[in-house]
């Protein structure tokens, strides 16, 4: 699966219309090889957007902005409603199951998303990939709340790390953070294995949601 992570600042006055532009990427159900996206404001930043869509593969995707993207882009006008825009490209490498059967399943429950961004240490990858495999995706997956993820890698930057979970309350979100969070972090002893991570919690806007069909998730 490939994923498209996007993170725009969008301008005080232009925060509606922004979120109108949004829902005309609804057109981006007609391609193929296009699952799923969502995306939605992070709670600690109020002008702050976060956009993620996943993808089959490269190919669909560049097959989407090859012959769609530039017609949605240019009906919207989203581009006077913000000041920046980042976008980087993941492959995913690792579900993190929930209680979700999938990844479209899991953003049509969701509430929220929790993002972390991480940038490793290159002589730390091993470690922090069986990390995730040995004690992170086990424990989330009897997390309350949790619905289903994924861990993906940079496609340009094997030292970055994207894990994208989905969660069906911000309650839920918050108890894990209390309780179970500080336990893994000292069974994953990951503090070494860092240059730097980037959180965010996102709070989702359920008219931004996209999907292809059930089918295809």
């Amino acid at each position: 699966m490939y994923i498209k992570w996007i993170i725009c600042t969008v301008l005080d006055n232009k925060k509606e219309e922004f979120s109108k532009a949004q829902e005309k990427w609804s057109k981006t159900s007609e391609s193929d090889g296009f699952i799923a996206q969502t995306g939605g404001w992070n709670l600690k930043k109020p002008n702050e957007v976060c956009i993620i869509a996943f993808w089959k593969n490269k190919e669909s995707l560049q097959n989407f902005m090859n012959h769609l993207h530039d017609v949605i882009f240019l009906d919207n006008q989203q581009i006077t409603t913000y000041a920046d825009i980042q976008i980087k490209y993941f492959n995913s490498l690792l579900n993190m199951d929930g209680t979700s059967k999938n990844i479209g399943e899991a953003i049509q429950k969701s509430n929220f998303i929790r993002i972390a961004d991480y940038l490793v240490n290159e002589n730390k990858i091993h470690h922090f990939e069986e990390a995730q495999k040995s004690i992170w995706i086990p424990s989330m997956k009897k997390t309350k709340g949790m619905l289903g993820g994924k861990f993906s890698i940079n496609e340009q930057n094997k030292n970055n790390y994207l894990v994208s979970t989905f969660w069906d309350s911000k309650k839920n979100h918050q108890n894990y953070i209390e309780n179970q969070l500080p336990t893994n972090q000292k069974l994953a002893n990951i503090s070494s294995d860092l240059q730097a991570i980037d959180g965010k919690i996102i709070a989702l806007e359920k008219k931004w949601n996209v999907f292809k069909t059930p089918t295809s998730f």
